[in-house]
């Protein structure tokens, strides 16, 4: 527990004022849904708005991180740990393709067959698929994703920092783990998305939930498994 306090007092400048930032913006979508709610939903959260290139973003440079850590660690960690930092990279990348179609609109190229008559957009996504009643977007990248950054912000930790078989399974799959610092802030970011009055406040949550987890990212708890710093030469 030690750890988890020392972490919350440990944060670097750099990081602190993206976390403002972050903050800052879904405020800013808050206070607009009670007092411009059309701008809000037409303009400020819209498909191809700048929200949704910043909620691509942080995914596209998760990506680039998992993969140079990857690289980078390559001569001191074994084949697994390695393949599981790309398979992550894989996870950022399949998560920034989704969230812009794989770039159909800004190519323009036509949905296929199958995807116009599945998708409930029209587009060539995978997340708002619907079969009948069952809705990807709600079940699979609502409930279940939900209740997975549940379990990994406010359950893992505190199993991790007890050590024994969690730790060594977290840290043999190349997990980051979050300080207390990441925890808070992801809490408060829920705070302030279930205060949107709107129904369409799943883009501010989806915007602050990627900057806390890259964020969480370069900067976890367990940073020492994932620094070259950390290994003899």
């Amino acid at each position: 527990m030690k750890l988890m306090l020392d972490s919350l007092t440990n944060i670097k400048k750099n990081e602190f004022v993206m976390f403002v930032l972050v903050f800052i913006i879904s405020i800013i979508g808050m206070i607009l849904s009670y007092t411009n709610k059309h701008y809000y939903e037409h303009v400020y959260i819209t498909e191809d708005g700048w929200i949704e290139y910043l909620t691509f973003l942080p995914l596209l440079l998760g990506t680039i991180l998992c993969w140079h850590r990857a690289n980078i660690l390559k001569p001191f960690r074994g084949k697994f740990f390695q393949f599981c930092l790309i398979t992550m990279g894989f996870i950022f990348l399949f998560g920034a393709l989704e969230e812009i179609s794989y770039g159909q609109r800004i190519i323009g190229f036509e949905t296929p067959l199958w995807f116009q008559k599945y998708n409930t957009q029209g587009e060539f996504n995978f997340h708002n698929l619907r079969f009948g009643g069952f809705k990807v977007n709600r079940y699979i990248f609502g409930t279940f994703l939900g209740i997975c950054v549940v379990l990994y912000f406010l359950v893992m930790p505190f199993l991790y920092i007890r050590g024994g078989k969690i730790k060594n399974l977290v840290d043999k799959f190349a997990l980051p783990v979050p300080k207390l610092f990441h925890i808070v802030a992801y809490l408060c970011l829920a705070l302030i998305v279930k205060f949107i009055d709107s129904g369409r406040k799943g883009e501010i949550l989806e915007f602050g939930g990627c900057w806390i987890f890259l964020l969480m990212c370069f900067g976890p708890l367990n940073r020492q498994l994932f620094s070259r710093k950390s290994f003899e030469r």
